[in-house]
């Protein structure tokens, strides 16, 4: 279909749900208090490594208005992961770690009874940074650990000594992160309730409720069926919300315990504890190029602090090794990762998927490749970018790809040929490109969503769905989709959501499949419905179905508009006919991809991949070492264009999130202690630092996505740390290799430039 053809499809759609968001109507899971709730708390350790000698609980028992207290006793056998423990027995590996939970009346009983818990603990020497724990002889950090190294992955495609031995130049450099904060508006909630008859009702913020509703099954021995996981609404996840914590546990167990739902809401303290965002990273990138800049091979070596327990960083390791050879043509890629345990919090990733750090690290090692041979940095992006029809080296094909009409796009749009090299001092501009899946095969060995339509005799139809809208706009995208399959209006839905006992399954809103995924379940379930509609109009125009058009509310044979009949009055007839056919239209779909080889690493597990280019402008202040971005140009391929008003809200948020990861953000530690737990320290730009943004959208209309549709919910935020970063390195003329780039690092950078 052209543009023109769409009725739904290309409009900027407000969100469905902006009214209830703005006017604070919108209830969260904090906001709802079950009848004779009670309030959770959580003791948590003040040491980084000890052992614990004794846990005392009497007194706190004896405390006016306490219901329930859980200790390791009451969960034994209860594993977070291979070498974690629900609650601490008898030692502790991090700070903040869980060691006992009560339940009250109210809060501050309940935070009387935890002061009343007496643990005896033996503190212990910690191990808190990558090189420590690496270093020959450190103890291990688990017992059944003969070193720290928790995992590793090791992916090589091709001969890289051969393609460096051939290359003109090679260079090598190594980069840094620190950790940061996920910092969404909504903290980690959950209401448990075990009251009735055995089955467990748990209302919390989430990504996947069927991941959620597995592992509560699983880990407290009942049936899959007897736990109903509720979502009211998300604020904001970027990968903080995928699985379930210890505090739903535990919240779980308190109701059961106490015979009363329980509610845990973290503090701003115990946010920065529990969200398990990205940690402390280290890169090395070796590239090998031709004088004209091709590109022949890139190594890569990573170590990722993963705390004190492993989740899933093997999942993202693996992800952001793989995304390394996706972006540029290579003849051969060599990567290692190394996942370390330390005493730190545990951490996972941060929005982006863990690419963030990653992207920032290759896309500046580029621009000094670039640098290096006398070659522009856009000039060796556009040279080397990949394109429609390419396979790359672990066998993922692209079957659309505007990388590089997004890299000409955002040059032009910039007016970089004008402004590289010619900026006055400390002002310069930077470029930074990245790909990102639309979904894939991982946490299933399927990527399957399904999906429901519902339509009544009045033509309005229910669209029942089990993704979760964590503020990213999905369900008016689904709300469109179906509208648009059915030929009625985006008025005409309303989305019903986020109870597992109602909505049909979906994987989850993770790795970008919400668009892509979901959305061709949803069509499908239309498409499934609209069937069921033709069969009425046809017998009613006496026509072949296949002549039947459904379009602006209204239902006719093809070039015969004028005997149009209301949308409502096919339905009413399918429905009252004397089949009595209540139109119900079920879909699903599970991308026909592969999963990635455990060996090989090769795989095409993703049958779409969004593109994007961005340049960022910024001005440096010499004398207090501070950066301001100016204005970011960015250009990004999503395939068909659904929503362009939601694509420019994402494009912005990324920017947001992807300039504070680059300036701003870190996680401050003594002893493996946070120190800045809580957004008044921890630091985000203010509305006045937020920079002027043009927004590019580029359109490759892919032939697997929703009417061509392809992700856009993190594609935008792997470009802007190398951006802003290329940006500042070329303002002040000298490369900063760690994020965040702060004032201290531009001063030090400034002075070493003139030395």
């Amino acid at each position: 279909m052209k543009k023109n053809d769409f009725i739904n499809i290309g409009k900027r759609q407000p969100r469905l749900d902006a009214a209830q968001k703005v006017t604070g109507k919108a209830k969260f899971t904090d906001d709802y208090s079950p009848a004779g709730m009670l309030y959770g708390k959580i003791l948590r350790s003040p040491y980084p490594k000890a052992k614990i000698l004794n846990i005392d609980t009497s007194k706190a028992a004896k405390v006016k208005g306490v219901k329930a207290i859980v200790t390791y006793e009451d969960t034994a056998g209860i594993m977070l992961g291979p070498e974690q423990n629900l609650l601490c027995k008898d030692e502790v590996k991090h700070f903040g770690e869980e060691i006992a939970a009560v339940a009250a009346v109210d809060e501050d009983t309940a935070i009387e009874a935890l002061e009343l818990i007496k643990v005896e603990f033996e503190p212990q020497m910690p191990i808190l940074s990558i090189d420590e724990a690496l270093r020959k002889g450190a103890p291990p950090i688990h017992n059944f650990m003969d070193d720290n190294i928790a995992d590793e992955v090791k992916i090589n495609f091709d001969d890289c000594e051969k393609e460096f031995a051939e290359a003109d130049y090679i260079r090598e450099d190594e980069y840094t992160t620190e950790a940061t904060h996920n910092a969404f508006a909504e903290h980690h909630s959950v209401i448990a309730d075990f009251t009735h008859s055995g089955k467990l009702q748990i209302w919390l913020p989430v990504q996947t409720a069927p991941l959620i509703q597995k592992r509560m099954s699983e880990k407290l021995g009942i049936n899959e069926s007897d736990v109903r996981v509720l979502n009211l609404n998300t604020g904001g996840a970027f990968s903080g919300r995928g699985v379930a914590r210890a505090h739903h546990y535990l919240a779980a167990l308190l109701s059961k315990k106490s015979s009363k739902p329980v509610k845990i809401h973290c503090t701003p303290e115990e946010e920065f504890l529990v969200c398990r965002s990205g940690g402390k990273n280290k890169f090395r990138f070796k590239t090998a190029v031709m004088k004209d800049g091709t590109i022949k091979a890139v190594e890569a070596e990573a170590l990722y602090d993963c705390g004190a327990y492993i989740e899933t960083q093997f999942t993202m390791a693996r992800f952001v090794g793989l995304g390394l050879q996706m972006l540029y043509k290579m003849n051969a890629f060599k990567y290692n990762a190394k996942i370390v345990y330390t005493n730190n919090i545990p951490y996972l990733f941060h929005h982006g998927g863990g690419f963030v750090p990653a992207r920032f690290a290759f896309g500046t090692h580029l621009d000094l490749v670039a640098e290096d041979i006398g070659i522009d940095p856009a000039e060796i992006r556009l040279k080397n970018a990949v394109s429609k029809g390419y396979r790359t080296l672990s066998k993922n094909y692209y079957a659309s790809c505007g990388l590089k009409e997004c890299i000409k796009k955002v040059l032009k749009k910039s007016s970089w040929k004008r402004k590289r090299g010619k900026l006055p001092p400390f002002r310069g501009i930077g470029i930074g490109c990245g790909v990102m899946n639309s979904g894939g095969k991982g946490v299933f060995d399927h990527d399957t969503s399904a999906a429901f339509i519902k339509i009544g005799e009045d033509g309005k139809v229910s669209l029942f769905t089990g993704l979760p809208d964590m503020g990213q706009g999905s369900h008016t995208v689904l709300a469109m989709i179906a509208a648009e399959t059915l030929g009625i209006k985006i008025e005409d839905i309303t989305v019903v959501s986020g109870d597992s006992d109602v909505t049909p399954f979906d994987i989850g809103a993770f790795s970008q499949r919400g668009t892509l995924t979901t959305g061709n379940a949803v069509k499908n379930a239309a498409l499934d419905a609209k069937r069921q509609l033709l069969k009425t109009a046809a017998k009613n125009f006496n026509v072949k179905a296949s002549s039947i058009v459904f379009r602006n509310r209204k239902v006719y044979p093809r070039g015969e508009e004028e005997k149009a009949l209301p949308f409502e009055e096919i339905v009413f007839d399918t429905l009252h006919s004397s089949e009595g056919r209540y139109v119900m239209g079920r879909g699903f779909f599970n991308p026909p991809t592969q999963s990635v080889d455990p060996i090989t690493f090769e795989g095409n597990n993703c049958l779409a991949y969004s593109f994007g280019a961005q340049v960022a402008e910024v001005e440096v202040n010499p004398e207090t070492g501070q950066v301001k971005v100016l204005r970011v140009t960015a250009a990004h391929d999503v395939g068909r264009a659904l929503n362009p008003l939601a694509i420019e809200g994402q494009i912005d948020g990324q920017v947001f999130s992807g300039m504070s990861q680059t300036l701003f953000e870190e996680c401050k530690f003594d002893y493996g202690q946070i120190l800045n737990p809580s957004l008044l320290n921890y630091k985000l730009p203010r509305p006045f630092e937020i920079p002027e943004v043009e927004h590019i959208i580029v359109e490759t209309n892919d032939p697997y996505g929703p009417f061509g549709a392809k992700e856009v919910g993190e594609g935008p935020i792997v470009c802007v740390a190398q951006a802003i970063a290329n940006a500042v390195n070329n303002a002040i003329g000298y490369p900063i290799k760690s994020l965040p780039i702060t004032p201290e690092k531009v001063l030090e950078a400034i002075r070493k430039k003139m030395t």
